[in-house]
């Protein structure tokens, strides 16, 4: 199988069915963002980022954001600088890749699976796979999909020592079971394929590891995966 690169993306989205986020709401967040909270600057940022309710979408501003943000080491905001750094938003500021990378490196040692997948992307275009892998395994440990996918490639090209069928399969599996909850027909038909690769123990290990896998998340990527939840919090201590 080739090596397929995604980014993971998540959207993240700032209402839940017990937080309407409303202009004073958004007045609230600001007023902690000016008074120098880091998490209060990154969650601004990312209003502006996205245009959520009141807030109209603003690039430039979102990476004002996320610079005081990441200058009070906040990971999150080392994150998105790292995303502007890589182009996301064309103009705002010059591509810079070493500066994407770092940024992103910083989120990923923090904990966040984003983050971590980012840079094994980075590390894999690089031609360092031992690195790749270690980097996806510690996001597909905590529910990225993408991750475990491209684990999936890596085991099975040979790129991270002898070529492994069974964690080719497992982790291809995996990563179907995160995604769709389920594995396709035509998932199945990838997976029999490498089956007809593998011995009967070979497969019996494969089906293990999957059975016995457990996502976890770390506080990191609970946060910006439910930033409603924690823009709460924070306003709560208002």
């Amino acid at each position: 199988m080739k090596l397929r690169l995604y980014l993971f993306a998540i959207l993240l989205a700032f209402a839940s069915p017990t937080i309407a986020f409303d202009e004073s709401m958004s007045a609230r967040l600001r007023s902690l963002a000016e008074q120098g909270n880091r998490a209060a600057q990154y969650h601004l940022g990312m209003l502006y980022n996205n245009g959520i309710g009141s807030v109209t979408k603003d690039p430039k501003k979102a990476f004002a954001w996320f610079q005081k943000s990441a200058e009070g080491n906040d990971p999150l905001g080392a994150y998105k600088l790292g995303c502007y750094f890589a182009g996301q938003f064309p103009g705002v500021v010059a591509v810079d890749e070493d500066r994407a990378y770092s940024y992103k490196l910083i989120a990923a040692k923090a904990g966040y699976s984003l983050a971590q997948s980012d840079v094994a992307i980075i590390s894999y275009k690089r031609g360092d796979y031992e690195r790749a892998a270690t980097w996806w395994k510690l996001a597909a440990d905590q529910g990225n999909a993408i991750a475990a996918y491209n684990l999936a490639n890596l085991h099975g090209s040979g790129r991270v020592g002898p070529v492994d069928h069974a964690m080719a399969y497992a982790y291809f599996k995996l990563s179907k079971l995160i995604s769709e909850k389920s594995v396709s027909a035509s998932a199945q038909t990838t997976l029999t394929l490498l089956a007809a690769k593998m011995s009967p123990q070979e497969l019996e290990r494969a089906e293990q590891f999957v059975a016995s896998w457990e996502e976890k998340r770390s506080d990191l990527t609970v946060q910006a995966q439910a930033p409603a939840g924690a823009i709460a919090a924070l306003l709560s201590g208002q």
